[in-house]
């Protein structure tokens, strides 16, 4: 099976962060197939913050969605992340988008992720490594979807060092 996961963050050195986040990912969730580059997003929802770091993860996986987010979740905490305030800022933000056509929406786990389609931040990496991946409950391309989105948050390409 293939999963999207998204990889956020903006506390501390985010690019360190995601480096070290990689191979715990391998042990708990499955193979990294594609990464994207890395991009540099003005905060979503509480905008008074420092911008963040996002990058999409292809995965492949034998996990059930539900595993792959109580992996995520204690992956986040080995990291210290800490949830006290909605979009507030955070050293690490894992997310299960999208796994084949799965679609699950239970009170803990919503699949496809319910507002990816409203975030550039997610879409423009998605496009980079899966443009034609198409959405299983909208059935669009990703590649449809960003032109589509009414996101106009600037989203910035981070050079390779």
């Amino acid at each position: 099976m293939t999963a999207f996961l998204s990889l956020g963050g903006n506390l501390g050195n985010t690019r360190e962060i995601f480096e070290q986040t990689y191979p715990w990912i391998e042990k708990k969730i499955g193979r990294i197939r594609q990464k994207s580059s890395l991009y540099q997003t003005a905060a979503w929802g509480m905008t008074d913050q420092a911008d963040f770091l996002n990058q999409v993860l292809e995965v492949e996986t034998t996990r059930a969605p539900e595993e792959i987010l109580t992996q995520l979740l204690a992956i986040e905490q080995i990291f210290g992340r800490v949830r006290d305030v909605k979009w507030g800022p955070r050293n690490i933000d894992l997310d299960l988008l999208l796994q084949d056509d799965i679609q699950v929406k239970t009170p803990h786990l919503q699949l496809p992720h319910p507002r990816m389609q409203d975030r550039k931040f997610i879409l423009i990496p998605l496009v980079e490594i899966a443009p034609q991946f198409i959405h299983p409950g909208l059935g669009q391309t990703m590649q449809e979807l960003l032109a589509n989105t009414t996101d106009t948050t600037a989203v910035t390409l981070i050079p390779n060092l």
